[in-house]
């Protein structure tokens, strides 16, 4: 129910976005044990940005989609349900959008991106990977290439300090499990404060995983152009 208005919403942004160079997209990172290839963090494309949506299950590796499709399917067979994880990245997003410390680009889109019923984590970058590296590796030493300056990695998913560098900003959710399932499970009788059992009836999907990638792209536009409408002026919208 909240993910229609998002996705409404978020039409409108991508369209938006799209005009101005500006481009959105992701694809299914894993489901169950299964993980996808990620997004190129450094030379990110359009046409590689959006080539797992226009295939019938976005992820970049089409092995790896079909044994995703595996794991959902035994899933369902078990009566059960799987979580996994969505990686977005928006490219043509210039420099010094954002703010800091308590309204960073990062702040932002987490927000926004909890707002997504079952997502449960959000990473930047190289995420919680981040914490085994040294600062000599975990820092993005830059680069003049064609007059603009880059980085020569993108650990931290083309923001610094809240702010937007120019890289590509790749973030990722974690999306849990459906939590209705077939299987009985232990709850509360709210009316009678006893044990009971929840059994529930009807249809639910075994991995949500899939349609949250629509929502989360969405979302991400929403807050994008929010973030450039402070940055430029509203008239960035017209």
């Amino acid at each position: 129910r909240l993910t229609a208005p998002l996705c409404i919403a978020g039409a409108f942004c991508l369209a938006y976005l799209r005009e101005r160079g500006i481009e959105v997209g992701a694809h299914i990172q894993q489901i169950g044990a299964v993980k996808d290839m990620p997004f190129d963090r450094l030379h990110l494309t359009a046409e590689a940005l959006h080539a797992p949506a226009s295939k019938g299950f976005a992820v970049i590796d089409p092995e790896a989609g079909e044994a995703m499709k595996g794991e959902i399917e035994c899933a369902r067979m078990a009566a059960d349900s799987v979580g996994g994880s969505v990686e977005c990245a928006v490219i043509g997003l210039p420099v010094g959008v954002g703010d800091h410390p308590f309204d960073g680009m990062e702040g932002r889109i987490s927000a926004i991106l909890f707002s997504i019923p079952a997502v449960k984590g959000v990473e930047f970058g190289a995420g919680f990977a981040i914490a085994d590296m040294r600062g000599s590796k975990a820092n993005d030493p830059l680069r003049t290439e064609h007059g603009a300056v880059v980085s020569t990695s993108n650990n931290n998913g083309g923001i610094n300090g809240g702010i937007t560098n120019g890289m590509p900003i790749l973030f990722r959710t974690a999306i849990k499990p459906t939590p209705t399932i077939f299987k009985p499970q232990d709850t509360i009788d709210f009316r009678t404060m006893t044990d009971a059992v929840l059994e529930p009836k009807g249809r639910h999907d075994p991995a949500i995983v899939h349609r949250a990638r629509i929502v989360q792209d969405a979302a991400a536009a929403i807050v994008l152009c929010d973030a450039m409408a402070l940055r430029y002026g509203t008239d960035w919208l017209k």
